[in-house]
This record gives C-alpha cells, sequence and structure tokens, in this order.
C-alpha cells in the first residue's frame, strides 16, 4: 500500500434505523471525485471500526473514491439492545436505507461497490435474492468475505429445535461467545484487539442466532438469480461459517459473473488476517478490471 498521506473528508451521521427509534451510525469519507463508491457492510456482533484499515487502505488506493460503512442495530454505535434483532427485516431495512445514502451522494457516473463480510453478505444477499425484498440502486460488483450462507458455530450448544423453544419463551436470552479473537484470525494483535474492544459484546441474544440461522436457510438456493458481478473470498480454515456451503453457494452463479478465491489456512476475518495487505490489493485488482468491463 501506497505509504503516502492522503487527505479525505469524514462526515459521521445518524440514520433512524427501521425498528424501535434506533438510530444507525453512519460514517462517509470521500477523496476526490465520487468515481467509486464503497459501501461496507459488517459482520455479527462486531462493528465497522474493526475494518478501519481496510477502509483507510480504499481511501488511499483510488483517486476518486467514497467509502460508507454503518453499525448495524444492537452493534458498535449504532442503538437497539446489543447483539439482539426483533426481525432479519429490521437489517435487510437498515441496509436499504444506507444504500439510499449512499445512493443520494453519488454522481450519475458513481459505480458502487458492495463490500461484505460475514453477517453482512447474509444481510446483502437477502436484500438482493429474497423476493420479499427490493433493492433499487444499482451495483456494479460486489465483494464477500467468509459470507454467512451457513453458519457453524451460531447455536452454541443449543440444537435448533431448542433455539426455537427458547426463542418463544426468551428471545433475550444471552447465548454465550463460544469462539474468540484467535478463532477469527491468526494475528494475535487483531485478535487481542476484537477481546478487548468494549463495544464487542461477548454474547449473542437467541432471536438474533433464530433469524440468522432462518435467513440463511431461505437465501441458501438462490445464487441462480444473483446477475452481478461478485468475488467470494472463503477462508478455508474458517470456524465461524462453512467454506463448502459457500462454495456451493458460488457454483450456482454465472461463471461469468463470479469469480471465487480460496484461502486454504486463512481464517474467517480475512480482512484482519496476517497477510491482509495482499488480500486489499487482490479487492483492488477485482475492482479495477469490473471499471474496465463497465467502459
Amino acid at each position: 500500500m501506497n505509504a503516502r498521506a492522503v487527505s479525505y473528508t469524514t462526515e459521521d451521521i445518524l440514520l433512524p434505523s427501521s425498528h424501535g427509534g434506533a438510530e444507525l451510525f453512519v460514517r462517509f469519507q470521500a477523496r476526490g471525485r465520487r468515481r467509486i463508491h464503497f459501501l461496507l457492510v459488517h459482520g455479527a456482533v462486531e462493528h465497522s471500526g474493526r475494518h478501519a484499515e481496510f477502509i483507510d487502505y480504499l481511501l488511499r488506493s483510488f483517486p476518486d473514491v467514497a467509502v460508507t460503512t454503518f453499525d448495524n442495530i444492537g452493534h458498535g454505535r449504532s442503538g437497539g439492545t446489543r447483539a439482539y434483532v426483533e426481525s432479519f427485516r429490521d437489517y435487510v431495512e437498515d441496509f436499504r436505507t444506507v444504500g439510499e445514502f449512499v445512493h443520494s451522494k453519488n454522481d450519475p457516473e458513481t459505480k458502487t461497490f458492495i463490500l461484505a463480510h460475514s453477517l453482512g453478505g447474509l444481510i446483502t444477499l437477502t436484500a438482493l435474492l429474497d423476493t420479499a425484498y427490493g433493492y433499487p440502486f444499482a451495483i456494479a460488483g460486489l465483494v464477500f468475505s467468509s459470507p454467512c450462507i451457513r453458519p457453524r458455530t451460531i447455536l452454541a450448544s443449543a440444537s435448533r429445535p431448542l433455539l426455537l423453544r427458547l426463542d418463544l419463551l426468551t428471545p433475550k436470552l444471552h447465548l454465550p461467545m463460544i469462539y474468540t479473537g484467535k478463532d477469527l484470525t491468526r494475528d494475535p494483535e487483531r485478535a487481542n484487539d476484537f477481546d478487548t474492544d468494549t463495544l464487542i459484546p461477548k454474547f449473542l441474544s437467541v432471536r438474533m442466532a433464530k433469524e440468522v440461522v432462518e435467513a440463511a436457510d431461505r437465501i441458501v438456493g438462490l445464487s441462480y438469480y444473483l446477475r452481478i458481478p461478485s468475488l467470494f473470498l472463503v477462508a478455508g480454515a474458517d470456524k465461524i461459517v462453512d467454506p463448502a456451503s459457500t462454495l456451493l453457494f458460488s457454483h450456482g452463479i454465472d461463471k461469468h459473473l463470479a469469480e471465487v478465491i480460496q484461502y486454504p489456512d486463512h481464517y474467517h476475518e480475512l480482512w484482519n488476517e496476517v497477510d491482509r495487505q495482499d488480500i486489499f490489493a487482490t479487492v483492488k485488482g477485482w475492482v479495477g478490471r469490473k471499471l474496465k468491463e463497465i467502459k
């Protein structure tokens, strides 16, 4: 990455969430003209700030670029009960709200790319593929990092029938986190950052677990309908989501639209892995190629 200092503007705003009067924390950063606009969607129980290094890389790597990030409801600096969502619909409708904000910042020639990690991938795919929703804004490309096509650990020790019973009785009950930072990345510093981050709860609610599992079930067979150029970054040693399910999902997409890159020894958080700079460069190269194809 070019270490030369670059200047860019930063704007923090609050947008209304679709649920309960809570507000979404949104950060918009830009430099130059907005030829490219990245929307980054973070994963479960983390927040957008965990991807600050990747965001900085994007802002340095493109001369005319904007990056919008936000914290999902119940996460980071957004409102709502921690690690809880009443319905997965709330995530998707909030995603659309932020998408409308991104669109409002764009010029007619701006190309929007969505960068989605883990739960962010499931939210993005649900918005695009589930016919109960409709995403009206143009997207030039999608980049998925370890998307939550099928979660591995979200149920903790609970079976699905038990999860459903608990949801009926105590939907806000905390399920203790059964993974730590060292299960997410092989970088000790980034692993410790996860474990000590006060914005990251060490639990998720029964309702959130149930909604995520059911949303994954709904989109798993819909990949054929994805008609947007997509890059899937798959961590082979992922302990959080099932990489084989992601590969199967990607194989259902038109081969001219989907590219898959596998990292056999990598853990879940590819954008926080030990060789993340190389992975950042891969994303940059893919985006550059898509922009040339659009012309």
